[in-house]
């Protein structure tokens, strides 16, 4: 079908489920997946792509690069290798700006060689684990991780799905594909300008809330507590203030107790 008969209607169904492809990935309404291969089959059955266009994807080689990455990255959280690496490189005696530069440093040379999003879903837990038992506010280092780890993905054709991706489709019209370095004598300087950035501007630009735990530590006195008597508490049908001295608390730590409809008070002696 050339561009001059494309029906009118085309384009607009073509926005249309764009549109409602966006919508649905913003909202979460299913799994990514679910939704961009129904917004595949709704223009596939409207006539809009044919079947060999609707399937070209499934056979790049760009996308099957992709999932052979995902099983490398399996093998590598596995091993726990990653791991095991990052806590040697963290260390547990560096200031806010010198972990800020080897967190970055780490993330920005190993996600060259495998994908940004396991890498960031491996690192995250390990980052804010190393960064609360160094005192330090977790919000400090998680977007640095984030964003290091997308520059560290454009020194090579294999460090983010998008340059894989983008040299199948140019395989496919004809062009030569990326060399794996290629990208690098790009993404290499801008990687360093950012990583230094972001270990220099980094604590002073972030926030620094410090999660609900240490919250609890610093405010612990001001928090209120439901507790549930159970039937079998050892403590059952005692005074108040008795059940709580032996429990080791000041009686002035009650707001108020809750009883059941069906409690009945014991008649007084």
């Amino acid at each position: 079908m050339s561009v001059h008969n494309v029906p009118a209607w085309h384009p607009w169904f073509v926005c249309a489920v764009v549109f409602f492809l966006f919508l649905g990935l913003v909202t979460s309404f299913k799994t990514p997946e679910i939704t961009a291969f129904s917004a595949l089959v709704v223009l596939w059955n409207a006539g809009i792509i044919s079947s060999q266009q609707a399937t070209t994807g499934f056979t790049n080689s760009g996308v099957l690069s992709v999932g052979v990455l995902f099983v490398v990255i399996q093998g590598v959280e596995r091993s726990q290798i990653a791991t095991k690496l990052a806590k040697h490189v963290f260390g547990m005696r560096t200031g806010v700006r010198y972990g800020l530069l080897r967190l970055c440093s780490f993330c920005f040379i190993i996600s060259g060689f495998l994908n940004n999003t396991p890498v960031v879903a491996l690192l995250t837990p390990i980052t804010r684990d190393w960064a609360r038992a160094r005192g330090f506010s977790p919000s400090t280092f998680l977007i640095p991780l984030s964003y290091s780890t997308i520059m560290g993905g454009l020194l090579t054709t294999v460090g983010t799905s998008t340059n894989l991706v983008v040299s199948g489709l140019a395989e496919d019209v004809g062009l030569p594909p990326f060399g794996f370095f290629d990208i690098g004598w790009i993404g290499l300087p801008v990687g360093i300008i950012g990583v230094a950035y972001l270990v220099i501007f980094g604590p002073m630009l972030l926030p620094k809330s410090t999660g609900l735990f240490r919250y609890m530590k610093n405010r612990g006195a001001e928090l209120i507590t439901e507790v549930q008597v159970m039937s079998g508490f050892r403590y059952k049908n005692q005074p108040v203030g008795l059940m709580l001295g032996m429990l080791g608390f000041h009686v002035d730590v009650l707001v108020k107790i809750r009883r059941p409809k069906s409690y009945k008070r014991a008649p007084s002696a």
